[in-house]
């Protein structure tokens, strides 16, 4: 698997290893399940992400990672479309579920990948063959971003 790209290593400098590490290695395990599909990676106001679409935009995206300053989250878009019998995904919207990635271990749960699959299963198609590309959004505004300056305090 390719090194990730720039832009989003960039995107995620001003997080701590503990979140970078989680996020980028989600990444490249999901891409290598979901191949071929198009990567969405954006750097938002609340949150660095990168998801995934076999559309190429925003409609399309079906699962995704958010950075946070402490925690990845694993996203389902159309998350209340999912056979959840364990209620393991949280959120109480119309649409969107999620789930912190504590560990590659969350997301190599089989319960977990079977969400995954459920979500690329019900994910819109083009008529065309997909080819694996990326999509960057930067968007405009002032960034929430881990405050790199204050001392970390130690995990419990």
């Amino acid at each position: 698997m390719p090194a990730a790209p720039t832009e989003l290593v960039t995107f995620l400098a001003p997080y701590p290893p503990e979140v970078r590490k989680p996020f980028l290695d989600g990444r490249s395990f999901l891409l290598r399940r979901l191949r071929p599909v198009v990567e969405l990676h954006y750097d938002a106001t609340t949150a660095v992400g990168a998801g995934f679409s076999y559309t190429g935009n925003l409609k399309g995206l079906f699962v995704n990672f958010a950075a946070f300053a402490d925690h990845v989250t694993l996203v389902f878009m159309w998350g209340v479309k999912l056979k959840d019998r364990e209620r393991r995904l949280r959120g109480e919207g119309k649409q969107v579920r999620h789930m912190r990635l504590a560990s590659m271990e969350t997301l190599r749960d089989p319960y977990v990948l079977d969400l995954v699959d459920q979500a690329a299963a019900n994910a819109p198609r083009p008529e065309s063959k997909v080819k694996h590309s990326i999509v960057v959004k930067i968007y405009e505004g002032p960034k929430r971003r881990p405050d790199t300056t204050r001392a970390r305090r130690p995990s419990p």
